[in-house]
């Protein structure tokens, strides 16, 4: 709500911003917004899969429910950091599945989902690199400097909750219950090299939207350029993952990667407003969640 207010506090300050907004809204069309459907209904097919290879007790429809409503709730303005994932395992719960498969299930999905970004990214830079090789200089040692502060942070936070936690009641149920946990994730994890796989697919299947939404606005992009676009969008997301749904920091992204392949600052903010309307669309997927608590009390 913070990066809202700030956003909304900038588009009021900056006539300039203004203008730019609008003429990216007038950029959008809606064959644009449904050019990019049948790209984010194959990744949610595959996102399904992912999840149904660990074997978290349920068929293939509950995976693919679960994943429609984890991915619906991580795209509104309101969700918290990590509220997504915890509907999608309430939703493997509602139709059938057992609490803790599907808590191992969920996190160790949302695991290789994060890990497979990575391989995604990296795929990402390797294009960024030969499209700025030759007069761009890229600075290493920031990209070095952000990763080993974000780490030090980490291990710091982890030590002190370690430190200060250990003893309490709730510390040991919570060690009770995390044991029971890893048994069933060493259950599920021979799954994780097909799960990361299409995990993989389905972050390459984003860059396919991003193509077909550029194609049906007139934009001169390939699809090597559009993977690129993607990943940079999504990387900064996740660099802000306590900004809910990525507001600002994913648009920002696209704008930063979409000036290196060419496009007007209007151009690349019109690509995240279709982004963000296919969001919306899909976020349709949320009624299912009352129908589905609604039947499971009645069983």
């Amino acid at each position: 709500m913070l990066a809202l207010a700030t956003f909304a506090g900038l588009l009021l300050a900056s006539a300039n911003l203004r203008d730019l907004l609008l003429e990216a809204a007038r950029l959008v069309t809606p064959l644009a917004v449904l050019a990019t459907l049948p790209g984010q209904a194959a990744a949610a097919f595959l996102c399904a899969g992912a999840l149904w290879a660990l074997k978290p007790g349920v068929g293939f429809l509950s995976c693919f429910i679960s994943r429609l409503l984890r991915d619906a709730s991580g795209n509104l303005p309101v969700s918290l950091p990590g509220s997504s994932t915890v509907i999608g395992a309430r939703a493997l719960v509602l139709t059938g599945g057992e609490t803790r498969a599907a808590i191992s299930a969920s996190a160790l999905d949302k695991a290789a989902e994060t890990a497979a970004q990575i391989p995604f990214i990296l795929l990402a830079a390797f294009i960024l690199w030969h499209q700025l090789e030759g007069y761009v200089r890229l600075p290493h040692w920031t990209v070095l400097a952000t990763l080993a502060v974000g780490l030090v942070a980490l291990v710091a936070g982890g030590l002190t909750l370690w430190r200060f936690g250990r003893h309490s009641r709730l510390a040991k149920r919570l060690r009770e219950e995390a044991r029971h946990l890893l048994a069933e994730a060493k259950r599920q994890r021979s799954g994780l090299p097909l799960c990361f796989l299409l995990h993989f697919i389905a972050w390459c299947a984003g860059g396919v939207q991003i193509w077909m939404a550029g194609l049906a606005l007139g934009f001169d992009l390939t699809l090597w350029e559009a993977i690129a676009i993607e990943s940079a969008a999504y990387a900064g997301r996740a660099l802000f993952f306590f900004i809910p749904a990525g507001l600002v920091s994913q648009e920002a992204g696209l704008v930063a990667a979409g000036l290196i392949f060419g496009l007007a600052p209007a151009e690349a903010l019109a690509l995240g407003f279709v982004l963000r309307l296919r969001d919306a669309v899909m976020a349709a997927a949320l009624l299912l969640w009352p129908w589905l608590e609604w039947r499971g009390r009645r069983s």
